[in-house]
């Protein structure tokens, strides 16, 4: 069996770390640091389904987990391709798939796919007789994982309601677009209180029913300020950091090393 870090986390609802990448070398080098997840993002890249092929097959083989957000627009409304897209993204081999979602039915439809067998099923067919189809069927359902991800209005508005469908077990807040829809702000307000005490009550609801709660740093521009993010929504209960993406790291880290460069060289 390969490495499954994620998985292992959830199993003891310990905090784990994660951030987005783009590229394959990107998921090596995350594994090689430590990280405990990396997310392919099909909502703002050019990742098509052969390119979120290969970053799976990659993942696994570094013994990182990868989960796939599926692509949408929760800001345009209910779109019934989301759970089409899951459906996909299982089929191709993903546990994990995070669903930007407008509203609580597409959550629901999403999680309906969640129980199918056919993970990475046809590349290798994964029962051995017929006996095998009722249990292995049923032990791949339950590690199907339906990761909702709210950052549109209508996300937040049905979040206790979502909250309540069976099956649901990961449930993921975009800190930068929440903190807009909660504060009807135009800027990004990571600190805001209404923010804190949405993500309390998100936490407390989440212990309750058994799903783990996720958030990101949003975009901070220093290295130091991400540590501190980090540090803020490990205190408040969440489990599931998203840390940022790749890109935006070694723009942070680089930036700073530079600026120090230069100021060493007089540049």
């Amino acid at each position: 069996m390969n490495k499954n870090p994620l998985m292992d986390k959830l199993k003891s609802m310990s905090t784990t770390l994660g951030l987005r990448v783009t590229h394959s070398d990107q998921v090596e080098v995350s594994a090689f640091l430590g990280f405990d997840w990396v997310m392919m993002d099909q909502m703002f890249t050019s990742a098509d389904w052969s390119v979120t092929r290969d970053f799976l097959k990659t993942a696994q083989a570094s013994g990182i987990s990868p989960v796939i957000r599926v692509q949408g627009n929760p800001w345009l409304g209910y779109n019934h391709q989301l759970a089409m897209d899951a459906t996909r993204a299982f089929g191709i081999g993903a546990q994990f798939v995070m669903v930007s979602h407008s509203c609580k039915k597409e959550i629901e439809e999403c999680l309906s796919v969640t129980g199918d067998w056919h993970r990475n099923a046809l590349t290798v067919h994964p029962f051995r007789n017929k006996d095998e189809w009722k249990s292995k069927s049923k032990e791949i359902a339950e590690s199907n994982y339906l990761i909702a991800h709210a950052e549109s209005q209508g996300s937040f508005d049905e979040f206790d309601e979502t909250m309540e469908l069976p099956g649901l077990k990961m449930f993921f807040f975009a800190m930068t677009d929440a903190s807009k829809v909660l504060t009807g702000g135009g800027d990004p307000d990571w600190y805001n209180p209404q923010l804190w005490k949405f993500i309390d009550h998100a936490v407390a609801l989440g212990e309750k029913k058994g799903i783990m709660i996720g958030a990101n740093t949003s975009y901070a521009y220093s290295m130091k300020e991400m540590r501190a993010r980090v540090n803020k929504l490990h205190d408040h209960g969440v489990k599931f950091i998203y840390v940022q993406s790749a890109g935006f790291l070694f723009q942070c880290a680089i930036g700073e090393f530079l600026e120090d460069i230069r100021g060493d060289l007089r540049l």
